[in-house]
């Protein structure tokens, strides 16, 4: 008894923390946010007061996402759009269709970190943006890597592992054959 007890009080808690972070993504009255966008539980939510959404009918952002939108920052995903143990960080803009399903590992970024060759330094706080555009009906694999600058066009598979640094062509598959190239700096 004292154990369903715990159980049921560890669920409310949990809704209430879910619904805490879901009133984040409405503090910027520019942002557009359809009634039935949902939000799952265990998700980190890093959003900046100025960040805007505009995030159609029936979203589901369901478990373990973590999602970062810094200032002046736009994130926008069309309907009936499914995203699940995913990253999504953005600094500039990243633009998700409409009927896509993100999975699990999926990480997109919309920047990189600056650096210099001579003497070689990385930046921790200075970046390089670029839009990111995935077209409606995109579904990720596993573990996919979507970097800054690439638009991704409609009706494409991402295959589990790929690393997309270039624009895809619509009404393609996209399989990873593990090259690795190592370049110098």
């Amino acid at each position: 008894m004292l154990n369903a007890l715990f159980s049921r009080l560890y669920g409310l808690l949990k809704t209430a923390d879910a619904a805490s972070k879901r009133k984040r993504f409405f503090l910027n009255p520019k942002s557009r946010i359809h009634s039935s966008f949902r939000f799952g539980a265990d998700n980190f939510v890093d959003i900046s007061p100025t960040a805007t959404f505009d995030i159609a009918e029936h979203v589901h952002l369901n478990e373990s996402n973590s999602i970062a939108v810094k200032k002046e920052g736009h994130l926008k995903i069309g309907k009936n759009t499914y995203i699940t143990r995913a990253t999504i960080a953005c600094l500039d803009r990243i633009e998700i269709g409409e009927n896509c399903i993100l999975g699990e590992g999926l990480k997109i970024f919309d920047h990189d970190h600056q650096y210099t060759r001579e003497p070689f330094s990385v930046s921790k706080t200075e970046f390089n943006t670029a839009p990111v555009k995935i077209g409606n009906n995109v579904w990720s694999g596993a573990n996919c890597i979507i970097l800054k600058g690439v638009t991704i066009g409609e009706n494409v598979i991402l295959g589990a592992g790929c690393v997309i640094h270039k624009d895809v062509p619509a009404n393609s598959v996209i399989i990873n054959k593990q090259n690795l190239e190592i370049k110098p700096i």
